[in-house]
């Protein structure tokens, strides 16, 4: 029996809707359902309660995803081990980095990497945050970049960290915003305007990066606008002249023309960035990456390829404007106070 029927079967499972695990597998939903048809007939179970409404696990299903999840893991760490052996390692190596966060120095490391390991293969991704714990727990990436609020334990079990610098947090607003013109303002004064946020429910690691500074600060309302992701965030400032953003400096990339960031008073809103890998995985040449990265990092400031603008303050305004008038009611559906 194919392993890859088991993959399938591991993704279905995960998301119970056959539409969604057949687009992550990049399959159609008849070539899945076919397959799954498959495995049944094979073990002579039915592994899946299906109705106009719902897919459900029946009790072989729940079995079947905790076996096919020992049997990839098995596959994967024996394939590396006899690779190990012959002393070529796994020769590739799959890394998933988060936007301007960490692109710029991982491609400055990858530039040497390239030089002192040539056989080693690295393919590298762009990564939304909530994608990296699965990823890492089913092994489909070896290492990645994560986000986390400063000082806060990093959630993702059963994982090494290499800590590589803290980027702080910033305010994004409608470059009409009466908070634009300023040099920097405090996290409450931010909070008196209406709050464009992401979505705990949709994206949960995102959600609670965006919202723990708020919440620390005392937020207790709900924000104007909720969104999937922060590209989202920004695309709504351009509509919305009075609603504030939550924004790491290195995501600046995504603000446009019309929008600017401006820096909070308080110097505790920062998020530390490192890397990860899983305890559990066995591919050698992640320890051949580690190593010489954490060689490399020794001689090179990362923080430095990601530095705050320099020379006019983020809101391109005076430093001392008269207090901004209070936030008027803000109209949701319609976009605009």
């Amino acid at each position: 029996m194919e392993l890859r029927l088991f993959r399938e079967f591991e993704v279905l499972a995960e998301h119970l809707n056959f539409s969604r695990a057949a687009e992550q597998l990049n399959m159609t939903q008849p070539v899945l359902s076919r397959h799954i048809k498959y495995l049944e007939e094979q073990f002579q179970v039915r592994l899946l309660n299906r109705n106009t409404h719902k897919v459900e696990l029946t009790l072989a299903g729940r079995i079947m995803q905790e076996e096919a999840r020992k049997i990839i893991a098995q596959f994967e760490a024996s394939s590396q081990a006899v690779r190990a052996v012959k002393g070529l390692g796994n020769g590739k190596l799959s890394v998933l980095y988060l936007g301007e966060a960490t692109r710029s120095f991982l491609s400055l490391f990858l530039g040497t990497f390239r030089k002192t390991s040539p056989d080693i293969t690295v393919e590298c991704c762009d990564s939304q945050l909530d994608a990296v714990p699965e990823a890492i727990r089913k092994h489909t990436c070896d290492l990645a970049f994560v986000v986390r609020p400063h000082g806060v334990k990093e959630s993702i079990p059963a994982v090494h960290s290499l800590p590589l610098f803290e980027d702080p947090l910033y305010i994004a607003v409608n470059r009409k915003h009466p908070l634009a013109g300023r040099s920097s303002v405090s996290i409450r004064e931010a909070m008196e305007w209406p709050i464009i946020g992401t979505s705990r429910e949709i994206a949960p690691r995102s959600g609670e990066c965006n919202a723990y500074f708020l919440e620390r600060y005392g937020f207790k309302g709900t924000y104007a606008v909720e969104c999937p992701n922060l590209e989202t965030c920004c695309f709504y400032l351009d509509i919305h002249e009075e609603a504030v953003a939550l924004l790491p400096l290195h995501r600046r990339e995504l603000l446009s023309k019309d929008t600017t960031m401006v820096s909070l008073v308080e110097t505790d809103c920062k998020f530390d960035i490192e890397l990860i890998w899983g305890r559990e995985n066995r591919n050698p040449c992640i320890d051949i990456f580690v190593r010489e990265f954490r060689e490399f990092s020794e001689d090179h400031d990362f923080a430095a390829q990601n530095p705050a603008p320099t020379g006019a303050p983020l809101g391109s305004g005076e430093a001392h404007l008269p207090a901004p008038q209070p936030p008027r009611r803000f109209n949701v559906a319609a976009g605009r106070a």
